[in-house]
């Protein structure tokens, strides 16, 4: 595709935050941009829009096609449910996903890729913002919203943009997934947990779909992973690609993670280069020990563009992170809201345990929104183990996403049944206002409440905050 000829561009699921970002990413390289979105756009893709005077239609419809040059068709949408994708088939306009159109716009930076089943946004957004405290300012394009960039894709004239490398299939046309677009100069390697059940079948599938991003590699490319992670150590078991491995386990890492402690909301801990025995104490906002390896990824990656920690060291504990990752929305009586992004198993059992370390006395609210049928069912004997770090526990119904709801499909009085075998004090409330009036009944000074959902409950933290503004409890 000659993207010279493409003036005008049509965005079809514009309120992604993926899509919107490549929306505004398009715009700020001189294109026309416009786009429809199926319902209500909340934020951050509103704030994204807004700030690019992005003009966008609620609900689909025919007439909203006009006579675009190029349309990019967002990866939940069909010809099949969708008026506006069946129009651009029939009407034989051209149509990308927007991976393969941000490979377009990026075919001459080196592109640091970040990938892995957890922490992809945050370290996303930390390898940019230490390269941001550098000469080497990079562009970036994450899958979430950056509160220290106040945005959620920048563009620079640096050679470097960093990329997070999302797993999951680009449309309903290229089933590949989206990180396959993006052919890596420097690939990170967060961890590899079995997600997304409804596109793949098995560890094996993921594991495959890995191999050939690193075949995507160039012979000169370089791969920065962490030891910890098994499946991350059986994948690379015999790349050819250099690796620079990193960890908080074991003596088999160039970059390792040592003496975390935590004291006034912050947490602190030794970087040590076991090769070069280079030592920086690390100061961050950010807490848990899936953080620390975040942090040792991005630490890894500038080390190896030639970039010395000790300038950037300042930006990472000026890092506030991105929002709905454990975000602390606000204390209201001495009552403690965070909002975060948890939708598996080992992302739960992380924030829970960062909370217990940063609230080791206090009680522990866990509301958790199942996210799919697929993923619910698939991981509910890991999941109904995964809240041990909290003192109460509030299940409502499962969010289906893009799923419909088949006979013998799990329900959320299933979920909580099971979490009942390892955790007493766990409810089922259904809904929303459920959930509302029991935590603004039951709430005490002192007491932490994490809402930690991806679908209908991302909005929970907001709603609760003004209800306990307006007295209750």
């Amino acid at each position: 595709m000659n993207l010279d000829q493409v003036k005008e561009i049509y965005f079809i699921g514009i309120g992604g935050i993926g899509m919107s970002a490549a929306a505004a990413l398009a715009s700020s390289l001189g294109y026309r941009v416009s786009g429809s979105d199926q319902k209500e756009v909340y934020p951050p893709a509103t704030s994204v829009l807004s700030k690019n005077q992005i003009l966008y239609s609620k609900g689909y419809q025919i007439k909203n096609i006009k006579n675009p040059d190029l349309v990019v068709i967002g990866a939940a949408e069909t010809p099949d449910d969708n008026p506006e994708v069946k129009e651009v088939v029939k009407r034989g306009i051209s149509f990308i996903s927007y991976p393969e159109l941000l490979n377009f716009f990026l075919k001459d930076k080196f592109r640091i890729i970040v990938a892995g089943t957890h922490g992809k946004t945050t370290t996303s957004f930390l390898t940019a913002w230490a390269l941001a405290a550098t000469k080497s300012k990079a562009g970036f394009f994450v899958g979430g919203y950056g509160k220290d960039f106040k945005t959620n894709f920048l563009t620079t004239e640096s050679k470097y943009f960093v990329i997070e490398g999302d797993e999951y299939y680009s449309s309903f046309f290229d089933k590949k997934p989206k990180f396959l677009h993006y052919h890596p100069s420097l690939l990170v390697i967060t961890n590899l947990d079995m997600d997304h059940y409804d596109y793949y079948k098995n560890i094996g599938e993921l594991l495959d779909k890995f191999k050939k991003l690193i075949k995507s590699i160039p012979p000169d490319g370089v791969i920065v992973a962490c030891h910890d992670d098994s499946n991350v150590k059986k994948l690379l078991k015999n790349t050819d690609r250099k690796v620079i491995w990193y960890g908080l386990k074991g003596n088999q890492v160039q970059w390792k993670g040592e003496k975390i402690s935590y004291s006034n909301n912050t947490m602190r801990f030794m970087a040590k280069n076991l090769e070069t025995k280079e030592k920086e104490e690390i100061t961050m906002k950010l807490i848990g020990e899936h953080n620390v390896l975040n942090c040792l990824a991005t630490i890894a990656t500038l080390d190896y563009l030639q970039i010395p920690v000790s300038s950037f060291k300042n930006a990472l504990e000026e890092f506030q992170g991105s929002s709905r990752r454990f975000e602390l929305k606000e204390e209201i009586n001495g009552i403690i809201v965070i909002d975060d992004y948890a939708h598996h198993p080992t992302a739960v059992k992380a924030t829970l345990a960062a909370a217990r370390a940063k609230y080791p006395n206090q009680k522990i609210w866990a509301v958790f929104e199942p996210h799919t049928f697929s993923r619910t069912k698939a991981t509910l004997a890991e999941l109904a183990q995964s809240f041990s770090a909290a003192d109460e526990v509030i299940i409502p119904d499962i969010y289906p996403a893009r799923e419909k709801f088949k006979q013998g499909t799990i329900t959320g009085k299933e979920v909580v049944s099971q979490i009942a075998q390892f955790q007493k004090n766990v409810h089922y409330l259904p809904v929303k206002e459920n959930v509302l009036d029991y935590l603004s009944k039951n709430l005490k000074t002192g007491d932490v409440v994490i809402i930690m959902a991806v679908g209908d409950f991302n909005q929970v933290a907001d709603l609760l905050i003004n209800k306990l503004k307006n007295g209750n409890p």
